[in-house]
Protein backbone atom coordinates (compact mmCIF):
# COMPACT_ATOMS: atom_id res chain seq x y z
CA UNK A 1 0.00 0.00 0.00
CA UNK A 2 2.65 2.35 0.85
CA UNK A 3 4.60 1.63 -2.29
CA UNK A 4 1.61 2.22 -4.15
CA UNK A 5 1.25 5.44 -2.34
CA UNK A 6 4.94 6.48 -3.47
CA UNK A 7 4.66 5.53 -6.93
CA UNK A 8 1.32 7.89 -7.52
CA UNK A 9 3.09 10.57 -5.57
CA UNK A 10 6.10 10.39 -7.71
CA UNK A 11 3.88 10.49 -10.82
CA UNK A 12 1.48 12.88 -9.77
CA UNK A 13 4.59 15.41 -9.86
CA UNK A 14 5.76 14.31 -12.96
CA UNK A 15 2.43 15.02 -14.57
CA UNK A 16 2.45 17.96 -12.95
CA UNK A 17 6.09 18.68 -13.83
CA UNK A 18 5.35 18.29 -18.08
CA UNK A 19 1.58 19.92 -17.80
CA UNK A 20 3.34 23.22 -16.47
CA UNK A 21 5.91 23.04 -19.37
CA UNK A 22 3.19 22.63 -21.88
CA UNK A 23 0.80 25.68 -20.09
CA UNK A 24 4.63 28.54 -20.26
CA UNK A 25 4.82 27.01 -24.05
CA UNK A 26 1.91 29.26 -24.60
CA UNK A 27 2.35 32.37 -22.22
CA UNK A 28 -0.53 34.54 -24.12
CA UNK A 29 -2.91 32.12 -23.14
CA UNK A 30 -2.25 31.48 -19.51
CA UNK A 31 -2.04 35.05 -18.69
CA UNK A 32 -5.59 35.66 -20.28
CA UNK A 33 -6.96 33.48 -18.08
CA UNK A 34 -6.00 34.99 -15.19
CA UNK A 35 -7.07 38.01 -16.44
CA UNK A 36 -10.23 36.66 -17.19
CA UNK A 37 -10.85 34.67 -13.57
CA UNK A 38 -9.41 37.99 -11.70
CA UNK A 39 -11.98 40.07 -13.58
CA UNK A 40 -14.85 37.45 -12.93
CA UNK A 41 -13.96 37.77 -9.33
CA UNK A 42 -14.55 41.56 -9.70
CA UNK A 43 -17.71 41.77 -11.44
CA UNK A 44 -19.11 39.18 -8.80
CA UNK A 45 -17.68 42.08 -5.63
CA UNK A 46 -19.27 44.57 -7.75
CA UNK A 47 -22.71 42.88 -7.53
CA UNK A 48 -22.28 42.12 -3.61
CA UNK A 49 -21.87 46.04 -3.04
CA UNK A 50 -25.06 46.79 -5.58
CA UNK A 51 -27.01 44.70 -4.22
CA UNK A 52 -26.17 45.54 -0.46
CA UNK A 53 -26.55 49.25 -1.37
CA UNK A 54 -30.44 48.29 -2.89
CA UNK A 55 -31.29 46.01 0.58
CA UNK A 56 -29.65 48.12 2.90
CA UNK A 57 -27.96 47.46 6.01
CA UNK A 58 -28.66 43.59 5.78
CA UNK A 59 -29.75 40.31 4.26
CA UNK A 60 -31.34 38.38 6.08
CA UNK A 61 -29.80 39.74 9.14
CA UNK A 62 -26.38 38.59 6.71
CA UNK A 63 -24.22 41.62 7.07
CA UNK A 64 -21.98 42.94 4.17
CA UNK A 65 -18.72 41.94 5.79
CA UNK A 66 -19.88 38.69 6.41
CA UNK A 67 -21.36 38.14 3.30
CA UNK A 68 -18.09 39.06 2.08
CA UNK A 69 -16.16 36.54 4.36
CA UNK A 70 -18.37 33.71 2.89
CA UNK A 71 -17.93 34.66 -0.41
CA UNK A 72 -13.59 34.89 -0.01
CA UNK A 73 -13.64 31.84 1.45
CA UNK A 74 -15.48 30.03 -0.91
CA UNK A 75 -12.90 31.16 -3.87
CA UNK A 76 -10.49 28.90 -1.41
CA UNK A 77 -11.86 25.40 -2.08
CA UNK A 78 -13.56 26.41 -5.40
CA UNK A 79 -10.16 27.29 -6.81
CA UNK A 80 -8.40 23.91 -6.13
CA UNK A 81 -11.07 21.97 -7.17
CA UNK A 82 -10.82 23.84 -10.43
CA UNK A 83 -7.10 23.10 -10.35
CA UNK A 84 -7.33 19.18 -9.36
CA UNK A 85 -10.75 18.06 -10.95
CA UNK A 86 -11.36 20.17 -14.13
CA UNK A 87 -10.95 16.54 -16.31
CA UNK A 88 -14.08 15.66 -14.59
CA UNK A 89 -16.26 17.94 -17.05
CA UNK A 90 -14.22 15.85 -20.05
CA UNK A 91 -15.29 12.63 -18.29
CA UNK A 92 -18.12 11.62 -20.51
CA UNK A 93 -16.88 13.28 -23.86
CA UNK A 94 -13.28 12.32 -24.00
CA UNK A 95 -12.90 9.53 -22.37
CA UNK A 96 -16.26 7.58 -22.33
CA UNK A 97 -17.85 8.97 -25.99
CA UNK A 98 -14.45 8.82 -27.72
CA UNK A 99 -12.89 5.30 -26.20
CA UNK A 100 -9.86 7.17 -24.98
CA UNK A 101 -11.16 5.91 -21.43
CA UNK A 102 -9.01 2.45 -23.15
CA UNK A 103 -5.87 3.78 -22.90
CA UNK A 104 -6.51 4.63 -19.23
CA UNK A 105 -7.23 1.11 -18.31
CA UNK A 106 -4.11 0.10 -20.13
CA UNK A 107 -2.03 1.07 -17.43
CA UNK A 108 -1.30 -0.35 -14.02
CA UNK A 109 -2.19 3.09 -12.25
CA UNK A 110 -5.93 4.16 -10.63
CA UNK A 111 -8.42 5.21 -13.24
CA UNK A 112 -9.54 8.23 -11.46
CA UNK A 113 -6.29 9.62 -10.87
CA UNK A 114 -4.79 9.01 -14.74
CA UNK A 115 -7.84 11.29 -15.51
CA UNK A 116 -7.54 14.11 -13.21
CA UNK A 117 -3.87 14.71 -13.78
CA UNK A 118 -4.34 14.28 -17.53
CA UNK A 119 -5.03 18.32 -17.17
CA UNK A 120 -4.48 20.19 -14.11
CA UNK A 121 -5.89 24.05 -14.23
CA UNK A 122 -2.85 25.50 -12.43
CA UNK A 123 -3.69 29.19 -13.20
CA UNK A 124 -6.77 28.64 -10.97
CA UNK A 125 -4.77 28.46 -8.03
CA UNK A 126 -4.29 32.77 -8.81
CA UNK A 127 -7.79 33.11 -8.24
CA UNK A 128 -6.81 32.04 -4.20
CA UNK A 129 -4.72 35.99 -3.59
CA UNK A 130 -7.90 37.47 -4.36
CA UNK A 131 -9.89 35.04 -1.99
CA UNK A 132 -7.40 35.82 0.48
CA UNK A 133 -7.78 39.42 0.03
CA UNK A 134 -11.34 39.97 0.19
CA UNK A 135 -11.09 37.31 3.58
CA UNK A 136 -8.27 39.85 5.10
CA UNK A 137 -11.19 42.97 4.33
CA UNK A 138 -13.91 41.14 5.61
CA UNK A 139 -11.85 40.08 8.92
CA UNK A 140 -11.01 43.74 9.51
CA UNK A 141 -14.20 45.20 8.96
CA UNK A 142 -15.81 42.35 11.12
CA UNK A 143 -12.70 42.70 13.57
CA UNK A 144 -12.13 39.04 13.77
CA UNK A 145 -9.12 37.49 15.63
CA UNK A 146 -6.84 35.37 14.03
CA UNK A 147 -4.44 32.63 15.80
CA UNK A 148 -2.39 29.99 14.33
CA UNK A 149 -5.09 27.58 15.43
CA UNK A 150 -7.09 28.96 13.21
CA UNK A 151 -5.11 29.37 10.30
CA UNK A 152 -4.67 25.75 10.57
CA UNK A 153 -8.14 24.68 10.74
CA UNK A 154 -9.21 27.70 7.83
CA UNK A 155 -6.44 25.95 6.08
CA UNK A 156 -8.03 22.06 6.74
CA UNK A 157 -11.64 23.28 5.87
CA UNK A 158 -10.62 24.35 2.39
CA UNK A 159 -8.95 21.32 1.97
CA UNK A 160 -12.27 19.51 2.90
CA UNK A 161 -14.58 21.91 0.66
CA UNK A 162 -11.92 20.44 -2.13
CA UNK A 163 -12.71 17.33 -1.72
CA UNK A 164 -16.78 17.71 -1.97
CA UNK A 165 -16.74 18.98 -4.49
CA UNK A 166 -14.15 16.28 -5.59
CA UNK A 167 -16.30 13.36 -4.37
CA UNK A 168 -19.77 15.22 -6.00
CA UNK A 169 -18.57 15.95 -9.39
CA UNK A 170 -16.53 12.54 -9.02
CA UNK A 171 -19.81 10.41 -8.66
CA UNK A 172 -21.87 12.88 -11.32
CA UNK A 173 -18.73 12.33 -13.76
CA UNK A 174 -18.97 8.51 -12.95
CA UNK A 175 -22.93 7.89 -14.54
CA UNK A 176 -21.58 8.67 -18.09
CA UNK A 177 -20.21 5.00 -17.35
CA UNK A 178 -23.92 4.04 -17.68
CA UNK A 179 -25.09 6.46 -19.31
CA UNK A 180 -22.25 8.38 -21.99
CA UNK A 181 -23.55 12.27 -22.68
CA UNK A 182 -21.05 14.35 -23.56
CA UNK A 183 -22.40 17.24 -20.67
CA UNK A 184 -25.19 15.40 -18.86
CA UNK A 185 -26.01 16.70 -14.76
CA UNK A 186 -22.68 18.13 -15.20
CA UNK A 187 -23.43 21.74 -16.70
CA UNK A 188 -26.48 22.23 -14.26
CA UNK A 189 -24.36 20.62 -11.37
CA UNK A 190 -21.87 23.27 -11.87
CA UNK A 191 -24.33 26.49 -11.60
CA UNK A 192 -25.21 25.49 -8.34
CA UNK A 193 -21.83 26.01 -7.00
CA UNK A 194 -22.88 29.53 -7.08
CA UNK A 195 -25.27 28.61 -4.06
CA UNK A 196 -22.71 27.91 -2.01
CA UNK A 197 -21.11 31.18 -1.93
CA UNK A 198 -23.41 32.72 0.13
CA UNK A 199 -25.62 32.08 3.26
CA UNK A 200 -27.91 29.34 3.37
CA UNK A 201 -29.94 30.79 4.93
CA UNK A 202 -30.97 33.62 2.70
CA UNK A 203 -32.83 30.54 0.35
CA UNK A 204 -35.90 28.42 0.95
CA UNK A 205 -36.39 25.62 2.97
CA UNK A 206 -36.48 23.21 0.08
CA UNK A 207 -32.78 24.76 -1.65
CA UNK A 208 -31.30 24.67 2.05
CA UNK A 209 -32.57 20.85 2.60
CA UNK A 210 -30.58 20.44 -1.21
CA UNK A 211 -27.38 21.93 -0.29
CA UNK A 212 -27.20 20.40 2.84
CA UNK A 213 -27.86 16.90 2.51
CA UNK A 214 -28.44 16.23 -1.57
CA UNK A 215 -25.93 18.20 -2.92
CA UNK A 216 -23.85 19.29 0.58
CA UNK A 217 -22.22 22.70 -1.01
CA UNK A 218 -23.46 24.24 2.38
CA UNK A 219 -20.76 22.41 4.15
CA UNK A 220 -17.65 24.02 1.56
CA UNK A 221 -17.64 27.94 1.99
CA UNK A 222 -21.03 28.67 4.85
CA UNK A 223 -21.03 26.26 7.56
CA UNK A 224 -16.94 26.65 7.19
CA UNK A 225 -17.53 30.43 7.54
CA UNK A 226 -19.95 30.17 10.14
CA UNK A 227 -16.82 28.99 12.75
CA UNK A 228 -14.77 31.81 12.24
CA UNK A 229 -17.64 34.59 12.12
CA UNK A 230 -18.22 32.77 16.07
CA UNK A 231 -21.84 32.20 14.85
CA UNK A 232 -22.90 29.37 17.26
CA UNK A 233 -26.05 28.55 16.05
CA UNK A 234 -24.45 25.98 13.59
CA UNK A 235 -21.92 24.47 15.44
CA UNK A 236 -22.99 21.22 15.40
CA UNK A 237 -23.01 21.85 10.97
CA UNK A 238 -19.54 22.70 11.90
CA UNK A 239 -18.24 19.64 13.69
CA UNK A 240 -19.84 17.68 10.27
CA UNK A 241 -17.79 19.11 7.66
CA UNK A 242 -15.02 16.62 8.08
CA UNK A 243 -17.45 13.67 7.86
CA UNK A 244 -18.91 15.18 4.94
CA UNK A 245 -15.99 15.77 2.94
CA UNK A 246 -14.68 11.78 3.62
CA UNK A 247 -18.13 10.65 2.60
CA UNK A 248 -18.48 12.62 -0.02
CA UNK A 249 -15.16 11.51 -1.72
CA UNK A 250 -15.62 8.30 -0.36
CA UNK A 251 -18.87 8.11 -2.29
CA UNK A 252 -17.67 9.59 -5.17
CA UNK A 253 -14.50 6.85 -5.36
CA UNK A 254 -17.27 3.73 -5.00
CA UNK A 255 -19.40 4.85 -7.85
CA UNK A 256 -16.34 5.38 -10.15
CA UNK A 257 -14.94 2.39 -9.55
CA UNK A 258 -18.71 0.93 -9.92
CA UNK A 259 -18.70 2.76 -12.96
CA UNK A 260 -15.48 1.64 -14.30
CA UNK A 261 -16.59 -1.78 -14.22
CA UNK A 262 -19.71 -1.22 -16.42
CA UNK A 263 -17.52 0.28 -18.83
CA UNK A 264 -17.84 -1.25 -22.66
CA UNK A 265 -15.06 0.35 -24.70
CA UNK A 266 -16.73 1.97 -28.39
CA UNK A 267 -15.17 -0.85 -30.11
CA UNK A 268 -13.78 1.35 -33.15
Amino acid sequence: MLRQFIIHLDLGFAYLSQFMKTRMEYKADLILGLVTGLLFQLITLVFIDVLFAKQGLTINFWTKGQILFIYGFSIFPLNLFFAFFPNLYNVGSVYIIEGNFDRILLRPLNSLFQVLLEKVDIESLIGMLVGGAIVCYASAQLNLEWTIIKVVTFAGMVICGMFIYGGVFTAVASFSFWWPDRVGLMAPLFNMITFGKYPVTIYNRFLQYILMWIIPFAFVAFFPSAYFLDNVQFRTYIALIPVVAFCSMSAGMIIWNLGTRHYESTGS
